[in-house]
């Protein structure tokens, strides 16, 4: 599980969103982190994964404080899908897939034909095997996004966390990989929580929703978040229409359309 105790998160003495009570994220619950533009989401995603941007308060998975975890324990604990892209260009999608099993291999890096069978297995699901062979350099950037979300599976630990992980991605491919990842998360009882501005999607298959909204970090079950109406408040404009979690647009002389 992954404790978040009275954190207050920002920059220097700035604090741009803080939590009054503990919040508890367990494993096989797909959980979506919601707020408008410059509420601290992504901050809040490299505190729980880093310690990072962290002014007050604690971090812990498994009851231990991340600050006491190795980086080769932590490795094995949470892995992280950022919107930076900090890797070679001239990697293949295999090899930058084989790296992501190193907290597992020997001291000579060598593949188990498990480690293998994980990568060709995560290959398959997120339908990047034909691609194997090329260079990063060389894919588009949806297709780079497909593989960065495998490089996060394929280091099978307990908790995920990913910014945006359908950035790039068409609607009906947006769709899809959240599908994919809810899918991977209850069956492999695994802990994601992502950030999304795609609210309809993510809210019709979250479990629960991180929520940041006027410096406050808050947390709930999907149908509790959805009945506070908070929606409304966070996304304020005389165009959009919050109802049951679905997102609509009103346009003059005319219904409101769902989306």
């Amino acid at each position: 599980m992954i404790r978040l105790e009275h954190l207050q998160i920002g920059y220097g003495h700035c604090v741009i969103a803080h939590n009054d009570k503990e919040i508890a994220c367990a494993k096989g619950k797909f959980i979506t982190l919601i707020g408008a533009n410059g509420t601290g989401k992504s901050t809040l995603l490299r505190a729980i994964s880093n310690n990072q941007h962290l002014i007050k308060g604690a971090v812990y998975i498994n009851n231990t404080n991340i600050n006491n975890i190795s980086d080769l324990d932590k490795s094995k604990s949470i892995a992280v899908v950022l919107t930076n892209r900090e890797f070679s260009q001239f990697l293949t999608v295999e090899e930058i897939l084989y790296l992501s099993r190193a907290p597992y291999t020997n001291f000579i890096g060598k593949l188990t034909p498990s480690d293998i069978a994980i990568v060709e297995e995560i290959m398959t699901d997120f339908e990047i095997l034909k691609m194997r062979s090329r260079r990063l350099s060389t894919l588009s950037d949806g297709q780079l996004q497909r593989v960065l979300i495998a490089r996060a599976l394929v280091q099978d630990t307990p908790y995920i966390v990913m910014d945006e992980p359908t950035s790039h991605l068409d609607v009906h491919h947006k769709a899809e990989i959240l599908l994919k990842l809810r899918d991977y998360c209850h069956q492999h009882q695994k802990c994601i929580i992502f950030s999304s501005h795609e609210l309809s999607i993510a809210l019709a298959l979250a479990d629960e929703v991180l929520a940041i909204h006027d410096l406050k970090l808050t947390h709930q079950s999907k149908a509790e978040f959805v009945a506070t109406g908070m929606l409304s408040k966070m996304f304020p404009s005389p165009l959009l229409d919050f109802k049951d979690g679905k997102l609509g647009l009103r346009f003059k002389q005319s219904k409101s359309t769902e989306l």
